[in-house]
């Protein structure tokens, strides 16, 4: 029988081995490509390990005595690639025996046999379940002595009872596909603990939705402990942890549907610290969302954070989400967070994690703040005890994220890198994937030549220099004349005017965004150590505000997304009745200001529910569609709205238009949808699908409002309907007469 850690197929999270690979028995390995089978034998043979190939593909086999096949595991991780690492697949047979059908499902890669091994600890603490739960209260963040519930927090216990933090054992747990495992028992661990201490609230349970294969099956255990328990199940709070990668949505969403059914709530865990929360939003509609505790650090005085922050908060409050701000440890922290309308707050400031639930916690009076980096007296006022390099990088970062614009980051960047440093020229260059790259910023001192835009394609730069920079190292160049340059390079710099250069790395996640360069053209200099420091922190400090800047933009455009799927109907994907009565009081507004014409089309599918009896409902939904479809193209101006104003009825909104305008818009209507001869024969006044229309144009008014205009094209409707449909109906909006 194998004995590498076996875990289940149906259910992960209920079985937890424990691995015997120390004992002696037989070592299998089958390889990616006959290389890395060329690269094991050898190893092999160096230490004179005797083994038997396989002829069916690259592999071996080789008895192990006891403890030796991790040695061997371990000696081979050196050895091979990372790919090849996880790619090689291992299975080990306690005894001297040949591997038996069922044995097989047990074969694992390199990478995780190992990591499993080394998870020994692990593994017995889950076998043996020494876990713990440790609760921090979350608090309405208005009033501070008002707990809303707790956060469950795990904690392992060694074999002495001393608590172990979970990171170590989150790292362990997941590169040896432990998670199905601890995900589990730290749902159970937390609502077992939480039930046996008598205090209202909710409570926040962490849960890992990929660890879960099948929702109801591995939930059961979950929601029988809350039965049991007698918590109540609007009191549960499911927090997902994934949201920065989910790798099937549709089974995220499958787990949430379940939780859903069964009456818990959903939060969504670190908003702001993955790439892919916000376009989950929509996605998953969960009742909470957590923002980061790394976005909530230091948030009122960094620029940065507080425009992230409170795009998030607008987006939230217009979803109807409440949002909790993790991380909160001062009082300015927390009173920015009540200033722009976050719901609820945790953190150091209000309680740490503690074993039992507590049940006061303090009330912090409200004062009202502004955002400290936007006062530079106030930043003098922090920075006046630093030493005088930290000055400098303080005032002048404050300096580079005055903005959320690249272009303007950069130009600020180059403008202030150059005074502060007096030096002759100052540019930003830009890599493309290719290694090419263009100098995309220049600061230029007075009579010097100019470089912008200048584009250098540089084949070897990526096998010369690139490895250098991307480790953050910096090049200072004190003379080209000098510095035993290579001839084409020097030939270069001086065709440029450079004289002297220092080069430092713009660096984003680890990759080579660009370079932060200064040149002296005139003479030679010599760069201070204190000089190079400094230039290192502020192109650090451009990197940051680049990166933020990116955040910011694609912060932005999800808002923007957010708002067109809040203001859009679902079926037919057009304005909804929201987006309409916004759109229709907008330009009223302003259209009373210009005295100019607004017109409005109000349109019905005529004889639609003798449609969707014959039909179906599907087919009604399609021809719904069809219809706003062939509506949406009749108008041409951008300010035109096509909007769903209720069941099978539509609206056009017309700024800037008169009655002939929008008549002839109205039959252009009328065109397009018969141009679609849609059958519906029970129709009583055409074969096809048709439209009746009521058309109303007025001078918008301060004194009245944009009721007057609807109510004249809902008469214009009524009364083509009573002309016998699929017809045109004109109001006057004055007098109430049809023409």
């Amino acid at each position: 029988m194998s004995q590498i850690c076996p875990i289940s197929k149906t259910c992960a999270c209920r079985n937890v081995a424990r691995c015997r690979n120390k004992e002696a028995g037989r070592l299998f390995l089958w390889f990616p490509v006959p290389h890395t089978l060329t690269k094991v034998t050898s190893y092999l043979q160096q230490f004179s390990l005797k083994y038997e190939l396989m002829h069916e593909r690259p592999g071996l086999s080789l008895d192990c005595k006891p403890g030796q096949c991790l040695e061997i595991a371990r000696n081979l991780a050196k050895l091979l690639a990372p790919r090849e690492l996880k790619e090689t697949q291992v299975l080990f047979i306690q005894g001297n025996i040949q591997p038996q059908l069922h044995d097989f499902s047990d074969i694992a890669s390199l990478q995780r046999f190992i990591k499993l091994n080394q998870s020994d600890w692990v593994v017995d603490m889950l076998a043996t379940e020494r876990f713990t739960s440790y609760f921090q209260p979350i608090v309405s963040i208005n009033d501070t002595s008002q707990i809303f519930g707790y956060e469950s927090l795990l904690r392992g216990l060694d074999e002495e009872g001393n608590l172990v933090l979970p990171t170590p054992i989150l790292e362990l747990a997941t590169e040896a596909g432990l998670i199905p495992q601890l995900d589990q028992v730290a749902r159970l661990t937390a609502i077992t603990q939480f039930s046996r201490y008598q205090v209202n609230g909710h409570i926040f349970i962490n849960f890992a939705p990929t660890s879960l294969y099948d929702p109801v099956f591995c939930l059961r255990s979950t929601v029988e402990a809350i039965n049991t328990a007698g918590i109540s199940h609007d009191r549960v709070v499911f927090e997902v942890v994934e949201s920065d990668n989910p790798q099937d949505l549709a089974h995220l969403k499958a787990v949430l549907e379940y939780y859903r059914s069964e009456g818990f709530l959903i939060a969504l865990d670190d908003l702001g610290s993955g790439y892919s929360s916000l376009n989950l939003l929509h996605q998953l509609r969960p009742d909470f969302i957590k923002l980061d505790m790394e976005l909530i650090r230091d948030v009122h005085q960094d620029l940065y954070k507080a425009s992230i922050t409170e795009k998030l908060l607008e987006i939230t409050q217009k979803l109807n989400i409440q949002t909790v701000a993790e991380g909160i440890e001062c009082i300015e922290e927390l009173n920015w967070l009540r200033e722009r309308g976050a719901n609820l707050a945790q953190g150091y400031l209000i309680a740490k994690p503690s074993a039992v639930p507590i049940t006061t916690t303090p009330y912090f009076e409200q004062i009202l703040l502004t955002i400290a980096s936007a006062n530079s007296q106030e930043v003098e006022q922090r920075v006046q005890h630093q030493s005088e390099s930290e000055r400098i990088v303080a005032a002048v970062t404050q300096r580079i994220r005055q903005s959320l614009e690249l272009d303007e980051i950069l130009q600020t960047t180059a403008a202030e890198v150059r005074q502060l440093f007096e030096v002759d020229r100052v540019l930003i260059y830009q890599f493309e994937p290719d290694w090419s790259g263009l100098v995309a910023v220049e600061s230029l001192a007075e009579g010097c030549m100019s470089i912008f835009r200048f584009h250098v394609m540089d084949t070897c730069f990526k096998s010369t220099r690139a490895a250098y920079f991307q480790e953050g190292n910096t090049r200072a160049i004190e003379d080209i004349e000098t510095a035993g340059l290579s001839p084409c390079h020097a030939e270069l710099l001086r065709s440029l005017q450079i004289r002297a250069n220092l080069v430092v790395p713009i660096l984003q996640q680890e990759r080579l965004w660009g370079l932060l360069i200064a040149h002296q053209c005139r003479k030679p200099r010599q760069w201070q150590q204190s000089e190079i420091n400094l230039f290192n922190q502020l192109a650090g400090q451009a990197a940051i505000a680049i990166q933020q800047s990116k955040l910011y933009h694609q912060l932005q455009q999800a808002n923007q997304e957010l708002q067109r799927l809040a203001c859009s109907d679902g079926l037919t994907q057009v304005g909804n009745r929201r987006c309409f009565d916004d759109t229709l009081n907008t330009q009223w507004q302003w259209l009373a200001r210009e005295q100019s014409s607004l017109s409005l089309i109000l349109c019905d599918v005529d004889y639609f529910k003798l449609y969707n009896d014959t039909h179906g409902h599907l087919a009604g939904d399609d021809a719904l569609r069809q219809v706003a479809k062939a509506i949406s193209q009749t108008v041409k101006h951008p300010a035109d709205l096509v909007a769903r104003y209720g069941g099978e009825e539509f609206a056009v909104i017309l700024p800037n238009t008169d009655i002939e305008g929008a008549i002839a818009v109205a039959k252009d209507i009328q065109i397009n949808v018969s141009a679609l001869q849609m059958p519906h024969p029970h129709s009583q006044v055409s074969e096809f699908i048709t439209l009746s229309l009521g058309v109303a144009t007025i001078t918008p008014d301060s004194q009245l409002s944009p009721a007057t205009l609807i109510a004249a094209a809902d008469q214009g409707l009524y009364q083509a309907k009573a002309q016998g449909r699929n017809c045109v109906v004109q109001m006057d909006c004055e007098n109430g007469n049809a023409k």
